[in-house]
């Protein structure tokens, strides 16, 4: 989430050899935000949440197939005071993937 120009907006950044940026403009602040990144084959599909029931897509975004990724929070203030966030519950779990648990056993450290 961000705050520019007076605005509140959800953003995703996807970063491959450059970075490109979608934003969704929000009505008003909001106390929390879910977000739920689920990896497919080659893509990544992005999902937020205000009440950790009821998702709606945000992204979807090309990402190359049986390549690892690196996923994450991030807060930022390029101008201004900074702001206060919190972040809970971060996680990430492997899918119930035939193909993608063959690969990760093969590619594991």
């Amino acid at each position: 989430i961000e705050f520019v120009d007076g605005k509140y907006n959800l953003s995703t950044v996807v970063t491959h050899h450059t970075s490109d940026w979608s934003i969704i403009p929000l009505d008003k602040p909001v106390p929390f935000v879910w977000i739920k990144a689920v990896r497919r084959l080659d893509a990544v599909e992005i999902f937020y949440s205000f009440d950790d029931k009821e998702y709606a897509m945000m992204r979807n975004a090309w990402l190359q197939d049986n390549r690892p990724v690196m996923v994450g929070v991030m807060g930022a203030s390029p101008d201004g005071d900074g702001f206060d966030a919190d972040f809970e519950s971060f996680s990430i779990r492997h899918l119930p993937d035939l193909r993608r648990a063959q690969w990760l056993e093969g590619n594991s450290k």
